[in-house]
């Protein structure tokens, strides 16, 4: 069972919009390290409807600004991992991670690095 389906109390519910709403992120990699999670299940972004995605994207922004306005922070990273790719299990989600200077935050980060070849990726996309 999905876990933001089942265990999202609406005590935890910082702000909403009329498609998404906002929690806290409860392993915070950064303090104030937030979730913006859509209310109906997706199980990724291309099943999204474009309308819930300008939902989204203004929601987001909103959420980005009120950050800035209120705390001390250089900007955010925020990110998504589609499918099947992480714990939480399949819901769309996106992490909104307040940045502060010197925050370290690249430190945790372990990714391989990968070599390719810049020229076919391109000619992919432009497919």
């Amino acid at each position: 069972m999905c876990i933001f389906c089942s265990q999202i109390d609406k005590k935890q519910i910082l702000r909403e919009s009329k498609d998404f709403f906002l929690v806290l992120d409860i392993n915070p990699n950064q303090i104030g390290h937030l979730l913006l999670i859509s209310k109906k299940h997706y199980e990724s972004l291309e099943d999204i409807p474009d309308s819930v995605l300008l939902d989204e994207i203004k929601f987001e922004k909103e959420i980005v600004g009120i950050l800035k306005e209120n705390f001390d922070i250089l900007d955010v990273t925020i990110f998504q991992n589609n499918g099947f790719t992480m714990d939480e299990g399949v819901h769309f989600h996106k992490h909104i991670i307040p940045r502060y200077k010197e925050d370290g935050f690249w430190d945790n980060f372990h990714v391989k690095e990968v070599h390719m070849d810049l020229e076919k990726l391109s000619e992919l996309l432009k497919k």
